[in-house]
This record gives C-alpha cells, structure tokens and sequence, in this order.
C-alpha cells in the first residue's frame, strides 16, 4: 500500500509541474500574423470605381510624382482618394495632350485601373452650421491664426471674400467697409485682419482639397538622393 501511495503522490507532483509549465510559457496576445483585411475596409477599391459615379458633381484632382489624388462628392459625401503611381504611369500621365480632342478619354483608361492606397472621407473636415455660426463676430485675424486661407477672391461690394479652411471652401461675409478699394496690390489679408465675421457659409471642396504634403518632396528626395544639387 505505501509504494501505491508514493507513486500516486509521484504522479501529483508531476502533473503539477507540467501545468505550473504551462503557465510559464503563455504569453500575452500579440496581434495576429495573418492580414488584418484592412484594404478591404476602403470604400474604393480603385480610381476607376469613382470615376463611374460621375454624376457631374464638383471634383478635384491632383498628379504628384508618385501619387494621383482625386476628391469628388458622391451623395452628399466628400472623399478624397489616392493611388500610388509608378515612373512609367507619372510619365504616361504627364505627356498626355491636354487640348487633343480624346485627352479625357485616354486620362480615364490610364486612370481606371490605378489601386487606391488611401480613402479618406471628407464630410469629417466639413464645419457643422453651428461651427460656421460660432465664427460670427470674430475677426479676420483670428480666422487667419486658425487656419483659414485668402486668395480664392472675393467682392467688395457685398464684403465676400472666397477663402478655405482645408480641405474646404466657403464664403465669408464681413462687415462693411466703404474705404476698401480693389487695386492691383489690394491685400486681402491685410484688408480683413481687423474686420469681424457677419456669416460664413459652405460652397464646397476647396483647391486645398488635393493637398497631400506626404507627396510634396518625391522629386527632391529622388535628386538629393542621386547626388544633384
């Protein structure tokens, strides 16, 4: 009977070290090795399926040297796409004859298949109305420090001046000034610095719109890198 019982507490005790073991190696999760799908989460898959939904809504697009970038509006939704270029494309691209009678034709068919690396919506950058009413009564200066941008014009008569706040456009109404002229110099900056808001209402994508600094220095980084000054 007692070799009965120390090989059952032998087993015991080995069993036990086994799990204590076990215990010793686990490890925390660490993220799955397999991919993530996350490419399948974009919206669009490629240029070519915004292209389709040409509903003759307002666009705007922009050739980098290593990206296309394309922000349209689709149902009320501001997207802004980019695709990743090749030399051969960005060159394919860049020779076509924008005044030949098929230069639109032949931009889609290089366009169409060009895979989207990038699917950004918009409307998250858009002012809500109550945002755009917070704005009434501040100064033109304090828009300037905040981000907004001149340049896009503007009418002195009715004291709109066309101006953005990225990636956006919009009409800001300041008040009146009879003593503002339009001159060959006239700075607009300068001129609505001190002036305060009367309202400020939405149009619609802005030239800022396209703007990706991720792409700005691809030539530069390419010629510093080759040894050209």
């Amino acid at each position: 009977m007692k070799a009965k019982k120390w090989i059952a507490l032998l087993l015991a005790a080995v069993c036990a070290c086994t799990v204590l073991a076990a215990c010793g190696n686990k490890t925390e999760p660490t993220g799955s090795t397999e991919p993530t799908g996350a490419e399948d989460t974009l919206k669009f898959k490629t240029i070519g399926e915004a292209l389709a939904l040409d509903e003759g809504g307002s666009y705007m697009s922009a050739t980098y040297e290593k990206a296309y970038v394309y922000a349209f509006e689709n149902d009320g939704v501001y997207w802004r796409l980019a695709a990743e270029l090749t030399p051969e494309q960005y060159t394919a691209l860049s020779e076509l004859d924008i005044l030949s009678d098929d230069y639109e034709e032949k931009e889609k068919e290089l366009l169409s298949s060009l895979a989207v690396t990038k699917c950004e919506n918009l409307n998250e950058k858009k002012l809500t109305d109550d945002e755009m009413a917070a704005l009434v009564g501040k100064t033109g200066k304090e828009l300037l420090d905040g981000g907004w941008m001149t340049g896009s014009g503007y009418n002195l008569d009715t004291m709109e001046f066309f101006m953005e706040y990225p990636p956006f456009a919009y009409t800001v109404t300041f008040e009146k000034q009879e003593q503002l002229e339009n001159t060959d110099d006239f700075d607009e900056e300068a001129a609505i610095s001190g002036l305060k808001v009367v309202s400020v209402a939405f149009d619609g994508l802005g030239d800022s719109c396209t703007d990706m600094p991720e792409y700005y220095d691809d030539w530069s980084d390419d010629t510093d890198e080759a040894g050209v000054d």
